[in-house]
């Protein structure tokens, strides 16, 4: 008779497996995804808060943005269309520095630190677990590192040698206002010994994000090696988990 109940216990244990595998993060977590489509643009255009309606909202996420009348320019969040890989002019802060021109762009996010660059969620009480985000320089920064425009350094200095480097760095903010954890993701990159491998990013990157864990805002803060840097960068398909409880 024991053999007939461990017999009956092991043909189960598959099933128990098969069970467990089914319950994928989807039982525990809502996936969301920011992804600017339903956003109202014009083809190659931007908002960047001029109409003063401050934050915008794509998904369960909250992209804060604040405006100067005074001084005709934004700080936070704006969005925009626009490719550009060659012009350096006022359009190109809004411009995404993206090697396939002949690529239509879909809208994205576009930060400038002139305070702080900073993301809430609608559902503040549950918040969000950051899973991936995708990364791009403007082309108004990418020509200035590449060719030292207005008070920008070109990196590398005049014999390519100098260190240079320009970054974001993502921080998580806990529940209980607790730093989560950082991640840095340089956006260009002159301190290797061959110069062959600096490189500015050119493409949409992929950044994980999983190490941050559950937050409630996302920090940006963008920093240089030169002082000069512009500091925009381009940021679509933010995803992030919601837990149910």
């Amino acid at each position: 008779m024991k053999h007939n109940v461990y017999f009956k216990f092991f043909a189960l244990v598959p099933l128990l497996l098969l069970f467990i595998a089914g319950c994928t993060d989807e039982d525990n977590f809502k996936t969301d995804v920011a992804t600017f489509e339903k956003l109202a643009l014009e083809e190659g255009t931007y908002w960047n808060g001029a109409d003063l309606s401050g934050p915008f909202v794509s998904g369960n996420k909250i992209f804060h943005n604040e405006y100067y009348p005074d001084w005709n320019t934004w700080s936070g969040f704006a969005y925009s269309n626009i490719i550009n890989y060659e012009f350096y002019n006022d359009e190109s802060m809004f411009a995404v520095y993206y090697e396939n021109t002949d690529s239509k762009e879909n809208t994205y996010a576009v930060g400038q630190q002139l305070g702080k660059i900073t993301i809430t969620f609608k559902d503040s009480i549950h918040g969000e677990e950051p899973r991936s985000v995708q990364l791009a320089n403007t082309t108004y920064t990418a020509l200035a590192i590449l060719y030292g425009y207005d008070y920008a350094k070109k990196f590398g200095g005049r014999d390519g040698r100098d260190p240079d480097w320009f970054k974001v760095t993502i921080k998580g903010i806990g529940m209980e206002e607790q730093v989560t954890g950082t991640i840095d993701f340089f956006l260009a990159d002159y301190r290797f010994n061959n110069d062959d491998e600096d490189y500015i990013v050119n493409t949409w990157q992929y950044v994980d994000l999983t190490s941050l864990g559950r937050v409630k805002r996302l920090s940006f803060e963008l920093s240089s090696s030169d002082a000069g840097t512009p500091l925009y960068f381009c940021l679509d398909n933010l995803k992030g988990r919601i837990p149910f409880n």
